[in-house]
């Protein structure tokens, strides 16, 4: 429960794709699954008044209020994701107390809204079970397919990267292609331009990136404003490979794979670099690359 959750699920368009899906799959859930849905319903209507048109407008009600609150958490998850280190624990807590607010909201809508008899403390345990209940697949769903979707991107860079990796001098394959590399701002605006094999790794740093590279004999630091996942994707091509959330590698700079106690490190082929670590979610990309 200590390892990090894996970064698709805290990226902005996996975040949106998520609240689509909540929302479409609980509305049509609830308003064709008889069986759950008359209970459910029970808590905001006699069962003699349960309509066609209040069932309606009590789902939707219910589900916009619900992806309303999921959505402010998710956005809170959002800009939180490069300062706080989320973990398995974290996130299962997270979703529990998203849980345990709308079923608190639900609960006092019914109690003063509906004004219904039963205690407060009656009809909440029954609305957080019924909201888990509805929850409970689109999460599982929308998790397998994001990770199926991440693991075919992993997939794809992988294969497009492996004919390289068996060569000892990658830029003697692709002089012209790969002899300079580009780097635009956030804007489209080109910022710097070196060779190809004078660029050691590029960090993450809030908004931005640092690019590591040999100037003069020295490692030099550029700042551009980018996001590290924005390099990923536009430099695909290139034998660049993401090692950690922090950190973009090239491939052609890494010295020595070590493993020890503290985890797994790639070690640069310059001595004043520090060695990068490679997180348990691109441990298995960096190997089989390394390894090729």
């Amino acid at each position: 429960m200590q390892r990090l959750i894996p970064s698709f699920l805290t990226s902005k368009k996996n975040i949106i794709l998520l609240l689509v899906f909540v929302f479409f799959f609980s509305l049509l859930f609830l308003n064709i699954y008889k069986p759950f849905n008359t209970e459910f319903f029970a808590l905001f209507w006699k069962i003699g008044e349960l309509t066609d048109t209040r069932r309606f407008i009590t789902t939707l009600f219910i589900v916009l209020s619900g992806v309303t609150i999921v959505s402010i958490s998710r956005l809170i998850m959002y800009l939180l994701r490069k300062k706080m280190k989320t973990t398995y624990l974290i996130y299962s807590v997270w979703i529990f107390v998203e849980i345990l607010i709308m079923s608190v909201l639900y609960a006092l809508t019914v109690k003063i809204g509906v004004k219904d008899v039963r205690d407060f403390f009656d009809i909440m345990p029954r609305a957080f079970l019924y909201i888990t209940l509805i929850l409970f697949l689109p999460y599982v769903i929308s998790w397998l397919y994001l990770s199926l979707q991440d693991k075919k991107s992993h997939l794809a860079r992988m294969i497009q990267m492996s004919k390289y990796i068996d060569e000892e001098n990658y830029l003697a394959i692709q002089p012209d292609k790969y002899n300079l590399i580009h780097f635009n701002d956030e804007k489209g605006s080109l910022r710097l331009s070196i060779k190809f094999h004078n660029l050691y790794y590029i960090e993450s740093f809030d908004n931005y990136v640092n690019i590591y590279y040999e100037n003069k004999g020295k490692i030099a630091r550029f700042l551009l404003r980018r996001s590290l996942k924005s390099i990923e994707d536009c430099y695909a091509e290139y034998p660049l490979v993401r090692c950690h959330r922090s950190y973009i590698v090239s491939i052609t700079k890494v010295k020595v794979l070590r493993k020890d106690k503290e985890g797994l490190f790639l070690d640069l082929d310059y001595l004043n670099l520090p060695d990068l670590p490679v997180s348990k979610t691109y441990a298995e990309q960096v190997i089989k690359l390394f390894y090729q």
